[in-house]
């Protein structure tokens, strides 16, 4: 009798199913899709999302979201689905993504357990209900991340989470999409912007809101201008949707109110950042508070020296050779950096910009972040498997 035929043992995948409560434009989104797309082919990745807004259509994976709650907000039926989809997917690991997502996923485990639960704050100044209820949460969820120290401070200080259950991993940045430029796409980047030649082009990234504080970078400009210190040759481009309705309603005549509205530019959503950024002389986000801006990254990714609040540089992203650093809040140090980054020659601020994309590619790269993303999924899995 010859030898038995044995089949190779396969692995089982292990299904991970990410909550979020949408896939609009946004850093935090974006991040999310860019995690599930590079994991291991031993993970199964599955999304749901509370509505099925999609700006980043290229970066989903095929058949993704598999799960959409229909509800804008939250409703008794929005729930009922949510339990719904934890019963039929039964995956080993909940990741949630974001405040609302936290908030609600965790609870719903209550009525359908999940081995492992997960959850990811993205940004500071967590909503009234997860401060309330985060503590008790997280004595069921396996790991609380935070994408920025800021954001850690916030959940052990102010939620009051036990700081052995938080871990910071933060944003990553793909490398090869987000690049400088050669002189030829610079040039055509320009163009398609209409940035004129001898122009400098200050772009603002993000939402028109509160938090990134369009206001004063509007304010810093005013005080250079009435200094007789603002060039001619400036422009501000404003990349994001208004999000804040009073505060984008305002803003326009608080800039003429500056003296300063004809030189910015309202580009809304933007789909195409990395030209925008190739584009661009400099990045500025003075905003009042932050998680860790993916803006930031990707500008200095591709070769943009940067001037940013404290509050959006807690965890060093921008380098003193690399940019300026003001306090938040702080409009005169705000006017001042802007100012001596607006002398610069063309030269300087590339070579500024190349010493920042050399800190991003050492401390940001998508191999280390994922790598550590991957190490967790990896040690809780083992942690709670019959043999772990």
């Amino acid at each position: 009798m010859g030898p038995l035929f044995v089949s190779p043992r396969v692995s089982p995948r292990h299904k991970i199913l990410y909550l979020t409560p949408n896939l609009k434009q946004g850093g935090a989104e974006r991040q999310l899709l860019e995690l599930i797309r590079r994991l291991p082919d031993r993970f199964e990745p599955v999304m749901c999302v509370f509505d099925r807004s999609v700006h980043y259509a290229d970066y989903l994976l095929p058949g993704e979201p598999r799960h959409a709650l229909d509800v804008g907000r939250m409703t008794r039926e929005g729930f009922r689905r949510l339990c719904d989809v934890l019963r039929s997917e039964q995956p080993q690991i909940l990741h949630t993504w974001r405040d609302t997502a936290n908030f609600w996923g965790r609870l719903a485990t209550a009525r359908v357990p999940v081995p492992i639960v997960v959850s990811s704050t993205r940004n500071r100044a967590l909503h009234p209900l997860n401060l309330l209820t985060e503590r008790r949460f997280a004595q069921r969820t396996a790991r609380v991340l935070a994408n920025s120290e800021g954001v850690r401070r916030e959940l052990v200080s102010i939620a009051r989470v036990p700081d052995d259950k938080v871990q910071i991993i933060h944003n990553f940045i793909d490398l090869d999409r987000f690049r400088p430029p050669t002189a030829e796409e610079r040039a055509a980047a320009r163009a398609k912007w209409n940035i004129a030649p001898g122009d400098i082009a200050l772009l603002v990234p993000g939402r028109i809101s509160l938090q990134k504080h369009q206001f004063g970078v509007g304010l810093a400009l005013g005080k250079l201008r009435r200094r007789g210190q603002l060039p001619a040759n400036v422009r501000v481009l404003l990349a994001g949707r208004r999000h804040d309705r009073i505060y984008g309603a305002l803003l326009d005549p608080w800039l003429k109110l500056q003296g300063v509205h004809d030189r910015f530019t309202h580009l809304g959503t933007v789909t195409d950042m990395v030209s925008l950024y190739q584009a661009a002389d400099v990045a500025v986000l003075p905003s009042l508070w932050e998680g860790l801006p993916n803006a930031v990254l990707e500008a200095l990714a591709c070769g943009l020296p940067a001037v940013v609040s404290h509050a959006a540089n807690i965890d060093g992203i921008v380098t003193a050779d690399a940019g300026f650093e003001v306090p938040t809040f702080a409009h005169d140090a705000l006017a001042e950096a802007l100012g001596r980054i607006l002398v610069l020659s063309d030269d300087e601020r590339r070579r500024m910009g190349a010493r920042g994309r050399a800190h991003i590619a050492d401390n940001f790269s998508a191999t280390r972040v994922l790598g550590e993303m991957v190490a967790l999924y990896d040690h809780l899995l083992a942690a709670t498997s019959p043999t772990g």
